[in-house]
């Protein structure tokens, strides 16, 4: 399509027109998509040069490159959730969780037999663990259509949605569902397929197919009517033509490994991040009890071990979040952690350079530790000594480099995304 300027000003009406004297909402409704981002001119830069294209001709400056990147409510740390306590021998899988198991209301959760559809490919697999799963939290019952949630205006009608841990009577699946209604009550929603078991406080994160109540009914011609397939990747919801990160669904964290040893021990954790990208990382304990990681997993595929324990070892999580696009600098970030905002670099580490990415580097688009839960030495910092615990929230927003938005295109995500993610096995 042809470059073109033009006087302005844009007016997007959006439902606020009005038809037949009645504002009509449609679904293609919402915010406007402006490629990286937009620009206010330089004042003094008039006359502007209306009928010429060169690169750079006009002065100005980035605005509305502020955005709300995380909002929520972390589940509590604990050195079990992700393994129990076991003895790991070498070149062999760790067991990990596979029974979901209820939460705590409003807080991020583990979720078991998650679908998702990793980068580059387009059939769903089963990722064994997600981590501080949904953007809220709901209690079901065995085949019963009703789900009582905290809030129910955070659904729609026809809405995909995955609803952690309830996909059987095992309690070993996730279920994709889409909302049938919401109920007048405020809390409750009605689903189809129905739950599988009875679980209370569970997560519960969007589905990855927006405007399926537009597809004509199977029994018409066309399409037959659509189901979501997986987990929305960073919870991407429906914003009119566009989707949206959710952010409360972009937590994503650290991995630990704990045990009581005088012996070196090692295990390789392989998963993939906030946007379904695969990645692998060592764990390593050297005559220690403990070893966080520093990089940010959203889903787990397994664990192996590198090296046989000598006495039993566990998985859980650590207190380090990631970003879901790159950081440069502190001065990019505004971080609140349990009602405080965080007043200095401690605890903030930047977006990895090293190229290419290994097991041991860091993360790729940086991290922010939380509380001293696992730090260890005179250089170990963080936000506060308050870990994880089910009620503290946290914020996060990210101002995007002017650098990382103008370079940042499709074919150099780097600037915005990082490096890529490494899936080496040793």
């Amino acid at each position: 399509m042809a470059d073109s300027n033009f006087r302005g000003p844009v007016n997007s009406m959006g439902a606020l027109e009005v038809d037949a004297a009645t504002a009509q909402v449609y679904p293609t409704d919402g915010p406007s998509i402006s490629y990286q981002g937009s620009a206010m001119p330089d004042i003094r830069s008039a006359p502007f040069a209306k009928d010429g294209f060169l690169p750079g001709q006009q002065g100005g400056a980035l605005i509305g490159n502020v955005v709300l990147v995380a909002d929520n409510i972390p589940q509590a740390r604990t050195s079990t959730q992700i393994a129990a306590a076991q003895v790991v021998t070498s070149a062999v899988n760790v067991a990990l969780a596979t029974v979901g198991v209820a939460g705590v209301a409003s807080a991020g959760g583990i979720a078991v037999g998650v679908p998702i559809i990793p980068l580059g490919t387009t059939v769903a697999t089963i990722a064994a663990i997600a981590i501080d799963f949904g953007f809220t939290t709901g209690s079901t019952v065995a085949n019963s259509s009703t789900v009582h949630t905290i809030n129910n205006q955070f659904f729609k009608a026809g809405q995909w949605i995955v609803i952690g841990n309830v996909g059987n009577a095992a309690a070993t699946r996730s279920l994709v569902t889409q909302v049938q209604s919401t109920l007048s009550n405020g809390t409750g929603i009605l689903i189809s397929p129905v739950a599988g078991t009875t679980l209370i406080n569970v997560g519960i994160g969007q589905g990855n197919l927006f405007g399926s109540d537009q597809l004509p009914p199977a029994t018409q011609f066309g399409p037959a009517a659509s189901s979501a397939s997986a987990h929305s990747f960073a919870g991407m919801m429906q914003a009119g033509l566009a989707k949206v990160i959710n952010p409360r669904e972009t937590l994503c964290r650290n991995i630990s490994v704990e045990g009581v040893t005088s012996t070196n021990y090692s295990a390789m954790v392989h998963g993939w991040d906030l946007w379904g990208a695969p990645m692998s990382e060592l764990l390593t304990l050297t005559a220690q009890t403990t070893s966080a990681g520093k990089k940010a997993f959203k889903y787990l595929s397994h664990i192996t071990s590198g090296t046989t324990s000598a006495v039993n070892a566990s998985f859980g999580l650590g207190d380090t979040f990631g970003f879901p696009f790159r950081v440069d600098e502190y001065d990019h970030t505004q971080v609140t952690w349990n009602n405080v905002r965080q007043v200095n670099a401690n605890g903030f580490t930047a977006a990895a350079l090293t190229n290419p990415s290994n097991s041991t580097s860091g993360d790729v688009r940086g991290t922010v530790q939380v509380s001293t839960a696992l730090l260890t030495g005179v250089l170990a910092t963080s936000i506060s000594a308050v870990a994880t615990n089910g009620t503290g929230r946290l914020g996060m927003t990210q101002t995007f480099g002017t650098w990382n938005q103008v370079y940042g295109t499709p074919v150099d995500t780097i600037p915005m995304f990082g490096r890529a993610q490494t899936t080496a096995t040793t």
